[in-house]
């Protein structure tokens, strides 16, 4: 017997190894198979940039020269498609396309951007393109519906059902969201792969002529098989709620489809089953639970005892019965052991409907069973508004239709460029394929901290989605450069699967660029005594209308004599470093150059004139003289007179010793000045002319205008009629400042013969 036993133990061990192998081979060959499948999609060579960062395989838009996008194609190798109008209602263009089959690919993304009206404001459009994977596994589904009264809002005579706070209308909304879930896998185009069958549950003697449940057996998702499924949940809901029953029903529908096909249960009642079998066989399952393993079909626990604590009256059940030394005082034991059942054959999910507790369990201890009922925790979910009922139908559709889509949980990760800001805080995502996303599935995407991130993208044959947000290149950043192309965007990535994050591909990013304005400075200088220059004047220049309050207004630029006092700038240096130009600011308006002043030059006057595309800095030489007429004659000059010119500090109250004192002729000597206070006095008149013993005091300011000893500015171009100063601007090629000095004659005797 022992050597029989011990040949046993051999042959199991034997087996044991057998089908360890074979699970091996099994494990290996998809493990092949699956890194075939991520070798198909995963990207093996990223874009190509040239080395001024624009994609080597280019295209651009009509009429568009600062913005150039990325080509299309297979492998990042372009599509030789280098123009086209970049319409965003165009889906056929320059897509990159990731799967073995290329006419027929897994996916396709797109990223393009185009100029808008507004200078240096972009257009950025992100598409993805989903379709159907191509090894499909077909799924049985088992909508399992409480349709007891509880679950309608009114009773046949009006009133509000008990166990239906509110008379909330739990069954329209049901209804509801069981069209809305066939309606989604039918559109999803996804029928012949799944099958969908309904156990709608009560209690014996109220639906499905008495049975307390009705059934529509496991057929195609298609538009027939929804009108019989939405046909059965139009009636009255009504009735107790014998869980355990739909649960059966469920599972023996899903357990006669011999197909293969995954299984999937969905669960959604409002709560504590009133009724279940007797059980005959229980075990525990931690501290709280207690399992049904077996039962009487044939007998059932009707309210009034199952659940003895609800109406405080528990009759002749008051204490429930004993199994295996278990007392069993509710229908859960029973209700959890067939679920546990249903879980061998299918995945469950359960939705408790508005859970309240009974006198015997809070509503946590309904939870926790509810929650138990569920193949996974993360399985159960609860409806608190009836609202909530249709979309958990929704997301559960969605993560169907997810199993067939090669983008089931797809993302993108869109950092923006250095040298750009969004133009909003917000990005618009639409449905463009031919087969709609509807808008409650659409991926969300947010901007923050720099970068664009999209989740939540599902998408199967014929779906696509589009992302469109807006960027302004930064012209008013200290680093710009005129006419370089920058790129929009860091690598941008697109994952098709979140849950396998090394499986990812990068969108071809595309770059811009802005124009820069050349400012042309010219200095003129106007002398009469041929002085001495300088070799290099630095000038400022202001610029209006930036932005950005850390943009600079005010740049300096240096003329030199070497370059003949003539320069084109298309830089200029503000807080000590060098800055381009930009045509326009951040939002797209023109800057205004203007070149408003420069270093002074002792002895000049300053003039600037400037237009669109030209600066002159006109320095003229500061110049005195003294004109001498006769009082007698005004208009007759007389020559012969002398002046002397003295320097005095501020206010003329000290005559300054490091001046040496000029003499000069009348009508004749122009002298050229420096900055100062100044006095001229006559020291020799004409002959035959009185002394003028006044003494005339004038200043001379920095920036070139002329003062009288009141430090009234002297502007009058005109000839005094008598003794004064007038200016003469511009005269004999210089900025003249003229005393007109009238002399009388001396008393004389005349005697005529």
């Amino acid at each position: 017997m022992r050597e029989q036993l011990n040949k046993v133990r051999v042959v199991f061990m034997l087996i044991l190894i057998t089908l360890a192998n074979v699970i091996g081979l099994f494990t290996s060959t998809y493990q092949v198979v699956s890194a075939r499948r991520e070798a198909r999609v995963t990207q093996t060579a990223g874009p190509q940039y040239n080395a001024d960062g624009t994609p080597t395989h280019a295209w651009t838009i009509s009429d568009q020269s600062s913005v150039v996008n990325g080509q299309g194609g297979i492998s990042y190798n372009g599509d030789n498609n280098t123009r086209w109008d970049g319409d965003p209602n165009d889906t056929k263009n320059s897509y990159l396309k990731f799967g073995s089959d290329t006419t027929n690919p897994d996916y396709a993304i797109r990223k393009y951007a185009r100029e808008t009206n507004t200078p240096g404001l972009y257009d950025l459009y992100l598409n993805v393109k989903g379709n159907q994977k191509q090894d499909i596994k077909p799924v049985d589904i088992v909508l399992v519906v409480d349709m007891s009264g509880s679950m309608e809002p009114l009773d046949d005579n009006g009133h509000p059902v008990p166990g239906n706070p509110n008379g909330t209308n739990r069954a329209q909304a049901v209804r509801d969201g069981v069209k809305s879930f066939l309606q989604a896998i039918n559109n999803a185009g996804l029928s012949k792969y799944v099958k969908v069958g309904l156990v709608g549950f009560s209690s014996p003697g109220y639906v499905g002529g008495g049975k307390g449940y009705v059934t529509t057996s496991l057929n195609q998702a298609n538009q027939q098989q929804a009108n019989a499924i939405n046909t059965q949940l139009s009636q009255r809901f009504q009735g107790g709620t014998f869980t355990q029953e739909g649960i059966s029903q469920g599972s023996q529908m899903l357990k006669d489809d011999q197909s293969g096909n995954k299984k999937l249960m969905i669960v959604l009642t409002d709560g504590v089953p009133t009724f279940s079998y007797h059980v005959t066989k229980v075990h525990p399952e931690g501290k709280y639970f207690l399992f049904a393993d077996e039962w009487d079909a044939t007998k059932i626990d009707e309210p009034g005892w199952t659940s003895i604590f609800s109406d405080g009256n528990p009759g002749s059940w008051a204490n429930g019965y004993t199994v295996d030394k278990y007392r069993i005082v509710d229908t859960w034991p029973a209700t959890l052991g067939q679920a546990a059942m249903a879980k061998k054959i299918s995945e469950v999910h359960a939705l408790g409907i508005q859970l309240t507790g009974d006198g015997s369990y809070s509503l946590n201890d309904v939870r926790y069973r509810m929650r138990r009922m569920a193949s996974s925790p993360d399985f159960f979910e609860e409806a608190n508004d009836v609202t909530d009922i249709t979309d958990y139908l929704n997301s559960q559709a969605s993560d169907v239709i997810k199993n067939f889509n090669t983008i089931p949980n797809g993302k993108i990760v869109d950092p923006l460029g250095s040298q750009f800001s969004y133009a909003g805080s917000s990005a618009d995502v639409r449905s463009v394929g031919s087969a709609p996303v509807a808008v409650a599935n659409l991926p969300k995407a947010t901007i923050s901290n720099g970068h664009l991130n999209v989740t939540g993208m599902n998408l199967g044959k014929n779906q696509e989605v589009q992302i469109h947000y807006q960027v302004r290149i930064n012209t008013e950043d200290q680093n710009f450069t005129p006419d370089k192309w920058y790129q929009m965007n860091g690598e941008t990535t697109f994952t098709p699967d979140a849950t396998n994050s090394t499986d990812n591909v990068d969108f071809v990013v595309p770059s811009a660029k802005a124009p820069g304005v050349t400012l042309n400075v010219r200095k003129v200088w106007q002398t009469f005594s041929n002085p001495a220059l300088p070799d290099n004047i630095n000038f400022t220049v202001k610029r209006n209308t930036p932005v950005d309050s850390n943009s600079w207004t005010s740049a300096t630029g240096k003329l030199l004599k070497s370059d003949n006092w003539q320069k084109s700038f298309s830089q200029l240096t503000a807080n000590g470093s060098s800055v381009s130009l930009p045509k326009f600011n951040n939002h797209g308006e023109d800057f205004t150059y203007q070149v408003t002043s420069e270093d002074n030059v002792p002895g000049f006057s300053t003039g600037i004139a400037n237009s669109s595309t030209q600066s002159t800095i006109t320095n003229t030489e500061l110049g005195f003289m003294v004109e001498k007429y006769n009082q007698q004659s005004p208009a007759q000059p007389l020559s012969g007179a002398q002046y002397q010119l003295s320097r005095y500090d501020a206010g003329w109250q000290h005559q300054d010793s490091s001046f040496a004192p000029i003499t000069m002729a009348g009508n004749q000597d122009k002298v050229s000045l420096k900055p100062g206070y100044y006095q001229v006095k006559e020291t020799k008149a004409p002959p035959g002319f009185q002394l003028n013993t006044t003494s005339y005091q004038f200043q001379v300011t920095a920036d070139g205008r002329w003062l009288d000893n009141q430090g009234k500015e002297i502007i009058t171009s005109t000839l005094p009629s008598s003794s004064g100063f007038y200016h003469k601007s511009n005269g004999a090629g210089g900025n003249i400042l003229a005393l007109a000095d009238y002399d009388s004659l001396k008393p004389y005797t005349l005697t005529v013969n």
